[in-house]
């Protein structure tokens, strides 16, 4: 429900939390005009300030010095100018009284009379902490960020100050901006045509990142990875790229609705998390990472409003990936949410299934899991998640395909190595350990005579290593092989070589050097 479908309601006192102070109150001043109510508005440091449905102020010295918020309260529910329909009074920063037991009691007891008059109560705030006396008494809501249509407005607006002509294709700067308040977008155009005399899409999103990562729910990622990097999961991406087809114009208007995302459950270091980076550049869209430890608040109800501000502005600039990573963590101890943590973890994760479930916006979601015991079984129901792949050891001809890779991301020649043989006595590595023993034989060579890494440097490195699968994992891996078939879970790489278990030692292979 929006704001005006509240007040309309009868809802007596509403609480807006929004960081756009001046937005909240044309948006109260709109609706007052809309429904012909009186407009009432008030600070600790400015004191009442009264408009009547006629749209004329009031301010006479005894009410403009009201600070007292019992005191605004009490008057708040005064008996109505003649003409007029009800009443909006708008209260700023009210979450700094509201903690005090007169304060709360007084706004229990005028609450009771707004309702029979048609008087709301709107208190903005950026952060709100209702007390339990009030949870019932008051409706939590908050502004949406700007829609394309009002940033566009403000584009075409700055553009006419400052004399700048807009391509007639102006979609990009618009897109750059999505995600940010109406204040964060001005102050981010103004840095544009500051630094260049016009509008930059490249340096809005530069902006857009700070400001996001600033605000410290999402992690705004940049990214050069692409399906060359990866390695493998070639079922897994193949299926993403058809996905994204959906997000076309041509798409849309043949009837396919938007892709709700995917989880990829498996090991760590197999490349889930690459995959993502990699689909983001290949997609060109803002990459959003959310770690769910992060919206956890101090306060009551923080968690709650951090989890929808969170994904809210994944949705204000969608067309965008959202990815959740290992996200199992942050929803651990879950089951026992109501006795350790009062149900917060247990309300956060039902806000992101519901969001999961009937979210309309282009957001393609890529969570991410290495621990499948610790996922709630709601959480794999069809229906949050296009499709679920599992994520397994890479076979040998990805693992030929890696060292490739490392040895070109490390500035080597994979010609002058033997990549079958690295890959064979690699069986049971992940990727990430065999980027470390790539790693490892260089710094080997660089320390003796900063000579060139051979064969042997990689093989000394590579039974350096304790791979995981043969040891702290390998039940954890065995389990979740098990658990793939036995649910029929899609394989996100085509492994027709993968063996069916790991083996408890590696093959020793020695070779002459290089």
């Amino acid at each position: 429900m929006t704001l005006d479908n509240y007040v309309m309601a009868g809802y007596p006192a509403i609480i807006l939390t929004t960081p756009e102070e001046d937005r909240a109150i044309n948006e109260c001043t709109a609706i007052a005009d809309k429904l012909n109510l009186e407009f009432w508005y008030w600070s600790v440091t400015e004191g009442l300030s009264t408009q009547s449905s006629s749209n004329t102020y009031r301010n006479s010295n005894s009410m403009n010095k009201i600070a007292d918020p019992t005191q605004i309260l009490k008057e708040g529910v005064k008996d109505l100018q003649r003409g007029s329909s009800g009443r909006l009074v708008c209260l700023l920063d009210f979450h700094a009284f509201i903690k005090s037991t007169n304060v709360w009691r007084t706004a229990k007891d005028v609450f009771k009379i707004a309702k029979t008059k048609g008087i709301t109560f709107i208190f903005i705030s950026a952060n709100f902490e209702v007390p339990t006396e009030l949870e019932r008494e008051v409706i939590v809501t908050q502004i949406p960020l700007p829609t394309r249509e009002e940033i566009s407005a403000l584009l075409e607006k700055m553009a006419e100050q400052n004399s700048i002509i807009l391509p007639k294709n102006k979609n990009n700067i618009v897109e750059a901006a999505l995600g940010l308040t109406i204040n964060e977008t001005e102050n981010a155009f103004a840095v544009t045509i500051s630094r260049s005399s016009n509008f930059d899409a490249k340096l809005i999103s530069q902006v857009k990142e700070q400001i996001i990562c600033n605000g410290g729910l999402l992690e705004y990622k940049s990214s050069n990875e692409s399906l060359e990097t990866i390695g493998g999961l070639k079922n897994f991406t193949s299926w993403a790229i058809e996905r994204f087809s959906a997000y076309t114009p041509e798409a849309q208007e043949y009837g396919l609705p938007y892709p709700k995302g995917v989880l990829l459950v498996g090991i760590p270091g197999c490349g889930k998390s690459l995959s993502a980076k990699a689909l983001s550049n290949i997609w060109q869209k803002p990459l959003l990472k959310l770690e769910l430890g992060k919206l956890f608040g101090s306060l009551v109800g923080d968690t709650e409003a951090n989890t929808r501000r969170a994904l809210a502005t994944a949705e204000a600039m969608a067309p965008a990936i959202l990815w959740i990573d290992e996200i199992e963590k942050g929803l651990s101890g879950i089951q026992s949410s109501g006795k350790t943590d009062s149900g917060v973890t247990s309300r956060m994760f039902g806000t992101i299934l519901t969001w999961l479930q009937e979210k309309e916006a282009p957001v393609f979601v890529i969570a991410t899991a290495n621990n499948i015991n610790q996922l709630p079984p709601e959480f794999l129901r069809k229906g949050r998640f296009d499709e679920i792949f599992f994520v397994d050891l890479p076979d040998d001809k990805e693992r030929e395909d890696i060292f490739d890779i490392q040895f070109k991301k490390h500035k080597r020649n994979p010609k002058m190595y033997d990549l079958v043989n690295l890959a064979n006595i690699t069986e049971g590595y992940t990727g990430a350990e065999i980027e470390e023993a790539v790693v490892s034989s260089m710094f080997t060579a660089w320390n003796d005579g900063q000579r060139e890494p051979n064969d042997q440097d990689v093989i000394d490195a590579i039974y350096s290593i304790n791979p995981m699968a043969k040891g702290i994992m390998k039940d954890q891996i065995e389990a979740l092989r098990k658990w793939s078939v036995d649910s029929g879970i899609s394989l996100a790489s085509d492994n027709k070589n993968q063996s069916s278990s790991i083996p408890n030692t590696g093959r020793v292979i020695r070779t002459a050097e290089v």
